[in-house]
């Protein structure tokens, strides 16, 4: 089922299409973090398409299930609370579009919960950006951004579930002279040339990064018009992502723009340490590129 509403302001010609996958079951999208998106997207002039799941919830055909304790029961039970956190959610975000003066579009989409990575991803690639709000530990839509991230073709969003800081005055860039880091520069140039500061991060102590690259990445941005500075930091003890994030806010950073790092193997994605760290919980919004 796809139903459509619009609220805000008109969609405006030449605007960023922005996606953004909302859960409804076992856990919503949490209200903090949708707000900071929210803000965002209107700094970014974008139009927002919020998809809405309403999780369908496979018949159990266990006889001595149903008869012991109720499975159907309680799969209608479920379906129904998911449709009516939908509803709420729904309503939310068209206060918050009418808030930011924001176009935004709210549709509906039923399904089961293992179909959702591939049914958003598919829909990501006619997107300029997904938005996610993941709640940290919940496996179900770290499931979703890893396929959006590495089946979509485009910039994911991560933005954390609580208050935190979010805006485009300063951005920090992570860098390490890789492929994935230089997708994440390219994806972000226009919003990049809305900062007023931005500051391209290096880790000193997790694997060689040729300073020659840095300065060839300061030289890109520079012939793009977005001036930048360079720092160096060192990671210690801590997990290469959380040494970015804390390096970002430590320069005033609102977004952290970085390569999301993974490999097949066995046709499943295993994560590189930077992309793990952040997609378990994010302390500012990061833009994430493969």
């Amino acid at each position: 089922m796809n139903v459509t509403t619009e609220s805000g302001a008109g969609r405006k010609p030449g605007a960023p299409e922005i996606l953004l996958p909302i859960s409804t079951w076992p856990d919503t999208t949490p209200a903090a973090g949708l707000l900071r998106a929210f803000d965002i997207a209107a700094g970014l002039g974008a139009t927002m398409t919020a998809v809405l799941h309403e999780v369908d919830i496979p018949a159990a055909n266990s006889f001595i299930g149903n008869s012991l304790i109720n499975v159907s029961g309680m799969i209608a039970a479920a379906e129904q609370k998911s449709a009516a956190n939908a509803d709420r959610l729904g309503a939310q975000l068209r206060a918050l579009a009418g808030r930011f003066n924001a176009p935004l579009q709210v549709r509906r989409w039923r399904g089961h919960l293992g179909d959702a990575p591939a049914h958003y991803s598919r829909a990501a690639r006619t997107y300029d950006h997904t938005f996610f709000v993941p709640l940290p530990g919940d496996a179900s839509q770290r499931d979703i951004v890893e396929a959006v991230l590495f089946g979509s073709g485009g910039p994911v969003w991560v933005f954390p579930a609580e208050e935190a800081t979010a805006h485009l005055r300063t951005i920090a860039i992570a860098w390490d002279g890789g492929r994935a880091a230089a997708r994440a520069v390219r994806d972000a140039l226009p919003i990049l040339r809305q900062a007023g500061d931005v500051t391209i991060l290096s880790i000193s102590d997790d694997k060689p990064i040729d300073g020659a690259s840095v300065e060839a990445l300061r030289g890109f941005l520079v012939a793009h018009g977005v001036p930048a500075v360079s720092v160096s930091i060192e990671r210690g003890e801590q997990p290469v992502g959380d040494a970015l994030q804390d390096a970002a806010l430590d320069c005033g950073a609102g977004l952290l723009v970085m390569g999301g790092y993974g490999h097949s193997r066995l046709r499943q994605f295993a994560l590189g340490g930077a992309t793990r760290s952040v997609l378990g919980g994010a302390a500012l919004p990061i833009l994430l590129s493969h």
